[in-house]
């Protein structure tokens, strides 16, 4: 019978399904189908979890949120508009070749603060406003409204236009707004350091984002070759290439996952070998270069 999620999570007595095989009953199946994908996942790469991320960049922005289901990138950046690669590093090389401007200062107009109800990001109104994505701002003397207080040092998140910014006044607390509307009153005060805007050098992913080292000053289209995570199986998603083409990977990831349900930390560790030992088969089989392919640098 072939592998679909109907048969994986169907009664003990039918062929074919994780209660089959483990020889006990009272487990949470789909829990362990789910839990077998994750772990599957966390060690598989193959070529039909290859997938493109095409997405723009505007002006003064220098990140961009991962999209779902996203696992890891492969290789370089691609900048279509400006034909070019972005090399990958990590996180503290990016931030370090950021420079900043740090003479910005000013008084926002009045009511400058906008809160939305149950989020912690507050806009900002200020005509001509001088910060980039990636900036920080410090406002010294600030108010509080619908019960965030907006004083202190923030982060602008996103530039909304010309005269108008986002700041993440909830931070690591947690702290939401009980209401939406403007307020702040008149004179307040602000510093801070915008993000210098150029051409990128290179890029890292952190904190769900893909980050730039600069703010760009143009315009671009981008495109990353990266492994996705395909929708994990299911009643109305019965099956996808673990099932078609690797079932072996998928029986023995719910073997292990069933083990880990029943606390049998010795099959567990058994199936978890076994599975890796299939996995590292299964990479050698997906290598390009068993079938013809010259690889650049770039490639994982």
């Amino acid at each position: 019978m072939p592998m679909t999620y109907n048969t994986l999570v169907a009664a003990k007595s039918a062929s074919g399904s994780v209660l089959n095989w483990v020889g006990y009953s009272k487990i949470d199946v789909p829990t362990v189908v789910d839990e077998a994908q994750f772990l599957l996942y966390s060690m598989l790469r193959v070529r039909e979890m290859k997938t493109e991320y095409t997405f723009g960049m505007n002006i003064g922005q220098c990140d961009v949120s991962l999209p779902t289901r996203f696992l890891d990138p492969i290789g370089q950046i691609y900048d279509i508009t400006n034909g070019t690669g972005y090399d990958q590093l990590n996180e503290t090389s990016v931030t370090r070749a950021r420079n900043y401007d740090s003479s910005i200062s000013g008084t926002f107009g009045t009511n400058p603060f906008t809160t939305t109800n149950g989020s912690g990001l507050v806009s900002v109104s200020q005509t001509n406003q001088p910060f980039n994505q990636g900036s920080t701002i410090t406002i010294p003397v600030g108010a509080t409204v619908n019960g965030l207080t907006i004083s202190g040092t923030f982060p602008v998140v996103s530039v909304t236009d010309t005269n108008d910014f986002i700041i993440d006044v909830g931070g690591p607390t947690d702290t939401v707004a009980n209401a939406s509307s403007a307020g702040g009153g008149a004179g307040i005060i602000f510093t801070g350091n915008n993000l210098i805007a150029g051409s990128p050098v290179q890029w890292g992913v952190w904190d769900e984002k893909i980050h730039f080292d600069v703010a760009l000053v143009t315009v671009a289209q981008m495109k990353l070759l990266y492994f996705r995570r395909p929708p994990l199986l299911s009643a109305t998603n019965l099956t996808n290439f673990l099932t078609d083409r690797y079932p072996k990977l998928m029986r023995v990831a719910c073997l292990a996952s069933a083990a880990e349900f029943m606390k049998d930390d010795g099959e567990y560790q058994k199936q978890t070998q076994a599975l890796a030992a299939l996995v590292m088969n299964t990479a050698i089989e997906n290598d390009m270069i068993y079938r013809g392919a010259i690889l650049g640098t770039d490639t994982p």
